[in-house]
């Protein structure tokens, strides 16, 4: 395996980034085809990324990337102006830059034959402009200066040490190398190249010295002399195993060589041993030895600095705070016992570190939706052009922050609402002024923070919601509408398999969707709300906890069973007699607010045996926009716990949402409240 593996990771990561800035950017210049300043900021990171293509040794994306960032060059220089149709093939090689990445993530090897449609697009702009491709042209010109191993600025402290270490059995060579003209990342290429060869021996000196070479600022050539018990071949086939090198020489080491290069540059001089004067460049360092050292040259470089941080290291992490809360709960059920002091003392001390802990790694676990938001501006865009309607997706709130489990997850079902928006909600310019609405349609995607809860809405200016498509439709299925009211109508949309598209397309009109997306909102312990107006538009609103770890819950005890139900779905506790619940319909019902609300025993729905003539307490909850009485024999109490994984068997109840640990090491089962009031069907 070559030793750039150990860059990989990095590659990865960095790639994704170029990537998702190059889609932004070049997303935005199609809006705003003058913007130079956009248009250099989109040929650094095309720059970049070709550069750390070509240090890690893929080939096949440095080639792609060069030709695509001479798009860029056209643009900056004006030979090409910015269109559309030129956007869209941009955006054809960062979907297959994308491509090539995840290949490479899954060590699949890359092929030419990936890029040639590609580069056939991209060669015939390049004619179509100079008449004659890049590489022709670099092909015409003059041959650059012959390389040679002669040293400028050696002293004799390195001949001494070249002969001390040859009496001591090593080689010593004269290596010159010259960098490919193409590269972006010489500093690094030339550092990678040095290190390949302090594998086998050492580097004693290099010509410019190491820190110009690591910063890249040298031109093509750079020059060293090499200690190794390695033969000359050896070396030569060390260096050529590092890609985007254009020649080198390799030759034993000459010290009159070393003071014929000398006397090149000393001719003004009055003697090769004069006093060097104070620009003149000090003795080099090794490279080791300049890895050590701290850079001071970019100082705001120290400042904003992030790290990513491996989700299982947190995980662990989390795990250890979970462990913690645990044994505050039980050193909390001893205080209530023993009422010592001392106990209650180291109590306080423990809470205060928890809370504290658990704070902190909550925080390092968020992360911004923009993470999800970012792709869906590329994505609107494909969508208009694909439709050919006029639209626009505008972003609120990308920086609102939600665990990143949530995050994750959160992709999937913003895209079903996106498209469902931008086929079956924005309408064609046509319609859209037949109504005296602007020709373009705006999706809005915002995200706010409310309490312990993120809220998502999107929204879009379109047809909105008809009931009585919706009627027909559902009717054509075989679904009986009689006596729904219209709300109910429209709340069909949500039902598995149910699509008022016409016809099927690559977009829509397969009946998977937004059933899915309410399926997928409520496994993260969420709810989905839509309002909608016909011909103004439709609204959908999401409802997401922070985080999925740790949260707040009330302490129930049905039987002589323990629970939890999670404190956001709780809307009041009241108690109730038996009396007043009421059969209605073969279906108990209890009154709450000037209305009859369903009740749910909770004994029953688990299969418990329950005392007759409990106490009971009815736990009014919300659930799919309507309340709910669950009943429960004893409150425990608030308190926050920790969320456990429990067994598969156990999940497929689709009752229970987890379990959690009391203070004194009991295990109690958190209630999916949503489950056992819509009565979900076990899974098989």
């Amino acid at each position: 395996m070559d030793d750039n593996s150990v860059y990989r990771n990095l590659f990865f990561e960095e790639s994704d980034d170029n990537l998702q800035k190059l889609n932004d950017d070049v997303l935005e210049l199609e809006s705003e085809p003058q913007n130079i300043d956009l248009v250099n900021e989109i040929f650094r990171a095309a720059h970049t990324l070709k550069g750390m293509s070509a240090t890690m040794g893929y080939d096949v994306m440095t080639k792609l990337t060069h030709k695509m960032e001479n798009l860029f060059d056209f643009f900056k220089s004006g030979k090409l102006k910015v269109t559309s149709e030129y956007i869209s093939l941009i955006f054809e090689c960062l979907d297959k830059l994308s491509q090539l990445v995840e290949d490479l993530r899954n060590d699949q090897e890359l092929s030419e034959d990936q890029i040639s449609e590609l580069l056939k697009k991209l060669i015939g702009v390049e004619k179509s402009v100079n008449g004659t491709t890049t590489e022709e042209v670099h092909n015409t010109t003059s041959k650059s200066e012959e390389l040679t191993t002669g040293l400028n600025n050696s002293e004799d402290a390195d001949i001494d040490v070249v002969k001390k270490a040859r009496s001591q059995g090593y080689n010593a060579f004269a290596v010159a190398i010259r960098i490919d003209k193409e590269s972006m990342l010489k500093g690094p290429r030339a550092f990678l190249i040095i290190e390949h060869l302090e594998q086998e021996g050492d580097v004693i000196y290099t010509e410019p010295t190491a820190d110009l070479l690591e910063n890249g600022e040298f031109d093509t050539d750079f020059k060293l002399i090499y200690l190794t018990k390695s033969t000359k071949e050896q070396v030569e086939a060390n260096i050529d195993s590092n890609s985007e090198i254009d020649t080198f020489i390799v030759e034993e080491f000459d010290s009159t060589k070393v003071l014929n290069g000398k006397e090149q540059v000393q001719t003004t001089e009055e003697s090769p041993i004069a006093k060097p004067a104070e620009n003149t460049p000090k003795k080099p360092m090794k490279a080791k030895e300049k890895k050590n050292s701290t850079p001071n040259k970019h100082p705001s470089a120290a400042r904003n600095q992030s790290i990513r941080v491996d989700l299982s290291r947190l995980d662990l992490f989390l795990n250890l705070v979970s462990e913690l809360v645990v044994y505050r709960n039980q050193l909390d059920d001893a205080n209530k016992r023993n009422d010592a002091t001392e106990v209650k003392d180291s109590l306080e001390q423990v809470s205060r570190l928890t809370s504290e802990l658990q704070d902190l790694v909550l925080k390092i676990r968020m992360q911004q939706v923009s993470v999800v938001f970012s792709r869906f501006p590329r994505m609107v865009r494909d969508l208009a052009r694909e439709l050919d309607k006029d639209m626009e997706l505008v972003v609120e709130g990308e920086e609102t922050e939600l665990d990143k489990t949530v995050v994750s997850e959160l992709s999937e079902p913003l895209i079903h609402l996106l498209r469902n928006s931008a086929d079956h909600g924005i309408e064609s310019a046509e319609v859209r002024q037949k109504y005296g609405k602007p020709v373009k349609g705006i999706i809005k995607l915002s995200a706010y923070q409310e309490g312990n809860q993120v809220n998502i809405t999107l929204e879009d200016d379109g047809k909105g919601l008809d009931p009585q498509v919706m009627k027909e439709s559902a009717e054509s299925k075989g679904i009986d509408t009689t006596g729904m009211t219209d709300d109910e109508l429209i709340n069909l949309i949500f039902h598995p398999g149910f699509s008022t598209a016409k016809k099927i397309t690559n977009i829509s009109g397969r009946g998977v969707g937004l059933d899915a997306v309410m399926a997928k909102i409520s496994d993260l312990g969420g709810s989905l709300e839509m309002k909608t107006e016909l011909h103004v538009g439709t609204r959908f609103l999401i409802k997401l906890p922070l985080t999925l770890s740790i949260i707040q819950a009330l302490m129930v005890r049905v039987a002589n069973e323990s629970f939890a139900i999670p404190l956001d779905v709780v809307e009041r506790v009241v108690v109730i007699q038996e009396k007043e619940i009421i059969t209605s319909m073969d279906k108990e019902v209890v009154e709450y607010q000037e209305g009859l609300i369903p009740v749910i025993r909770v004994d029953q729905v688990l299969g418990l045996t329950n005392e007759e003539n409990a106490k009971q307490f009815a736990i009014v909850v919300k659930s799919d926009k309507q309340y709910f009485a669950v009943l429960v024999n004893e409150l425990i109490g608030q308190q926050e716990i920790v969320i456990k994984k429990i067994d598969t068997i156990i999940q497929k109840l689709n009752k229970f949402q987890g379990a959690t640990i009391f203070g004194n090491g009991s295990i109690a089962l958190i209630l999916d409240v949503n489950a056992i009031c819509q009565g979900k069907p076990v899974e098989s």
